[in-house]
């Protein structure tokens, strides 16, 4: 079985992580499943978004504690430091905005589009979507993908990734008033499938965390004004997705072959 470098899979700390994560949002999010079969909806009552909330902070606030547990990080200052490290390469900040662009296109030709609002809002929405989903990464690329990639390897641990932040997710589906309730999770996983090479990728080639968050911000900005269907276009879905693995596979391999690795900042 490969293995990506001579670091040590620390199960500690991926375990940690993963049990915090889903004890937060099986307990948040299962309380809002609960309400919402008795009638107490989301869209109608404002308060319920006080669990809804924590349960989509569950992967970044378990991030902290696990962190912060294990002696990784020596506090909150120390663990905002890492994960938003800013000074990256523009090769770096050019490999998120080309994975973003290819991702959106192939879902948006092959799938359908729709225009919601002007391009501009893309860029109007992105700092909304750093509490938006973008902050996840402080859990799932820096702690269970980075975990998994020196146990596993990068194919691997990029697909088992996956898997997990697609399970995460599968609560959003039961309750009333949130964005996902009521669709396809099927269609949902096979995107998040191709979303998740894309960002190990980054992860793998960058070292890092920022660029992750970056990228999905981007991911979740860009329907905000070009709408596509991830959820029912098992099409342009699957090809998407086929696509982003190769692409993810070629990027990796390319960076390993370096001599001299520019992109590989930590």
């Amino acid at each position: 079985m490969e293995k990506t470098n001579n670091e040590t899979f620390n199960r500690k700390l991926f375990a940690d992580h993963l049990i915090i994560t889903f004890i937060i949002a099986i307990i948040c999010w299962g309380l809002c499943i609960i309400l919402g079969l008795n009638g107490i909806a989301k869209d109608k009552h404002a308060w319920i978004n006080i669990p809804y909330v924590l349960g989509a902070f569950s992967t970044t606030i378990a991030s902290y504690i696990t962190l912060k547990n294990n002696n990784e990080v020596t506090g909150f200052k120390d663990w905002l430091r890492h994960v938003f490290d800013f000074k990256q390469n523009i090769l770096s900040y050019l490999l998120v905005i080309a994975l973003a662009v290819i991702h959106s296109l192939l879902m948006s030709l092959i799938g359908g589009y729709e225009m919601a609002a002007p391009i501009y809002m893309i860029l109007l929405a992105l700092p909304i979507m750093l509490i938006g989903g973008g902050l996840e990464e402080a859990g799932w690329r820096y702690i269970t993908f980075s975990e998994l990639d020196k146990k596993l390897g990068f194919h691997i641990a990029a697909f088992v990734t996956g898997i997990i932040w697609a399970i995460w997710h599968l609560p959003l589906f039961f309750i009333p008033g949130v964005h996902q309730y009521g669709k396809n999770f099927l269609g949902f996983t096979i995107t998040v499938m191709g979303l998740s090479f894309a960002l190990a990728t980054i992860r793998k080639v960058t070292g890092s965390i920022w660029l992750c968050v970056l990228f999905h911000m981007i991911a979740n900005a860009v329907p905000e004004s070009i709408r596509y269907d991830i959820y029912n276009s098992y099409i342009a879905s699957t090809i998407t997705t086929i696509v982003m693995i190769i692409v993810s596979l070629i990027a990796v391999s390319i960076f390993k072959k370096r001599t001299k690795p520019e992109l590989n900042k930590n």
